[in-house]
C-alpha cells in the first residue's frame, strides 16, 4: 500500500476588513433549503431545482499537461446545519478510476517517477490507454487572516506544498480512492485509528479527502496512516466531508455532491461555517485519463460564497439542474500565472511543534493511492 500525497492551493475564510476589501469577487449563494443529500443520485434532490448554476471558469495551472476542463458548474445549499456543494463538469473522455503513480518522460526518453524537484520543470505527465490517473474535483476554503490572502489563489512550485499566504482547508473528491464504486479498487484510502485499526466512512459512503495547507506545508487532517506518518489530528474522523457522485454516459458529465456540517472538530485546521457569513473559495478539476494529476490540472480564481440563513422560495422546474451551458473557450495550452499549483515534497518532521508530518511524494491534495492489485 502506497500513500501518495501532494499540495494544492488555497481558498476560503470568513471575510473581514482588509487590504483586499475593495476587490469584487463573483459570489456563490448557499441557499437555505429543506432537505437532505441523496448520495445515490446526487443533484436530483428537489431543492436544487430552482438554484442557479455558477459557471466557474478554469484554466491550466501548468501547460500543456493541465487545463483540459474549461469550466465547472457550481451550486451550494444548506439546511442551517450542513452545507451542500454540487459540482458538474464535462468529461468527454469518460470516467477514470485508475490511480497510477505519476511518471514523465525524461530528456533521454526514459520514463521516471515524478519527484518534488521535477515538479519545477515537468509540464506533461506520461499516460496511455492503460496507464493514467483518477478524475478529481476540489473546493478550497481559505481560513487564514484576510490580510495574508494573495491577489490570486496562488501556490509556489517547489515550496513543499505550502501556500503563499494564510491557510486553507481542501475538500478533495477522487474517483479513486475516495469514491466507493466497484471500479474503485482503492476505496476507502487506508485510514486507521491511532491504534492501527482500519476505519471506514459511515455506511461505506464515498467521501472527499479533508486536507490542510499553510505556509509551511500540506497535510491530511483526520485519521492516521500509522505511526510513521500520522495525520494532523489522528483522533479526528477523516470522513467529515461525505460525497455522492455519478457519471452520465449520455451527457458525458460528472456530477459530484459534497456535504459537511457547519462546525466540526480539529477547528484549527477546518473552516467553521456560520449563517450570514461570507468565505473565500476556489476550485480545481483533473481529467486523469488524459494525463492530469499532481499540479497539472484546471483551476479557478477567487470566488466568495455566502451562507444564507432564510429559506429561499426556489422554483420546482428541473431545467437549472440539467442544462449545461456552452463550454467557455479556454486553450488547454494557456498558462495562467498566480493560480493553483501543487507540488510534492517531503515535509520537515518538526513543522508542527514536534508533530510528525505526512510524506508528500507524488499525487495531489493528499491523494491516498494503493498499488493496483
Amino acid at each position: 500500500m502506497l500513500i501518495v500525497l501532494c499540495s494544492f492551493a488555497i481558498v476560503s475564510t470568513e471575510l473581514t476588513p482588509s487590504v483586499h476589501a475593495q476587490q469584487t469577487f463573483q459570489n456563490i449563494e448557499s441557499y437555505r433549503v429543506e432537505g437532505a443529500v441523496n448520495y445515490t443520485n446526487p443533484g436530483s434532490e428537489p431543492f436544487w431545482n430552482g438554484i442557479p448554476w455558477t459557471n466557474v471558469s478554469l484554466a491550466a495551472s501548468v501547460s500543456p499537461g493541465g487545463g483540459h476542463t474549461p469550466y465547472v458548474l457550481v451550486k451550494s445549499a444548506n439546511n442551517g446545519f450542513n452545507v451542500y456543494m454540487l459540482f458538474r463538469w464535462v468529461d468527454t473522455t469518460g470516467p477514470s478510476y485508475l490511480a497510477d503513480n505519476e511518471i514523465y518522460r525524461a530528456a533521454n526518453g526514459s520514463l521516471v517517477p515524478l519527484t518534488p524537484q521535477a515538479t519545477l520543470n515537468v509540464t506533461q505527465l506520461y499516460y496511455n490507454s492503460s496507464y493514467y490517473y483518477p478524475d478529481r474535483v476540489a473546493v478550497l476554503w481559505f481560513i487564514g487572516a484576510s490580510a495574508s490572502r494573495q491577489q490570486a489563489p496562488a501556490m509556489m512550485l517547489g515550496s513543499d506544498g505550502a501556500i503563499t499566504g494564510g491557510a486553507a482547508e481542501i475538500w478533495h473528491w477522487q474517483s479513486n480512492p475516495t469514491d466507493n464504486l466497484p471500479a474503485d479498487a482503492g476505496f476507502p484510502g487506508g485510514y486507521t485509528d491511532p491504534t492501527g485499526k482500519p476505519v471506514y466512512p459511515a455506511d461505506n459512503l464515498s467521501f472527499a479527502e479533508d486536507d490542510y495547507t499553510n505556509t509551511t506545508g500540506f497535510y491530511v487532517i483526520g485519521g492516521s496512516f500509522g505511526a510513521s506518518s500520522p495525520n494532523l489530528d489522528p483522533y479526528s474522523s477523516p470522513y467529515e466531508v461525505l460525497a455522492g457522485n455519478q457519471f452520465s454516459a449520455t451527457n458525458r458529465t460528472w456530477t459530484v455532491e459534497m456535504e459537511r456540517s457547519f462546525t466540526t472538530d480539529a477547528t484549527q485546521y477546518r473552516v467553521q461555517l456560520a449563517a450570514n457569513s461570507v468565505y473565500y473559495v476556489a476550485f480545481a478539476v483533473w481529467k486523469g485519463e488524459i494525463g492530469e494529476s499532481d499540479d497539472l490540472k484546471s483551476v479557478s480564481q477567487w470566488y466568495t460564497i455566502t451562507i444564507g440563513s432564510a429559506p429561499e422560495a426556489v422554483a420546482t422546474t428541473s431545467s437549472s439542474a440539467t442544462t449545461l451551458p456552452t463550454p467557455l473557450t479556454i486553450s488547454a495550452t494557456t498558462t495562467v500565472t498566480q493560480t493553483f499549483s501543487e507540488v510534492t515534497q517531503a515535509i520537515p518532521t518538526d513543522a508542527y511543534a514536534g508533530m510528525a508530518i505526512l510524506l508528500i511524494v507524488g499525487l495531489v491534495i493528499g491523494l491516498v493511492v494503493r498499488k493496483k492489485e
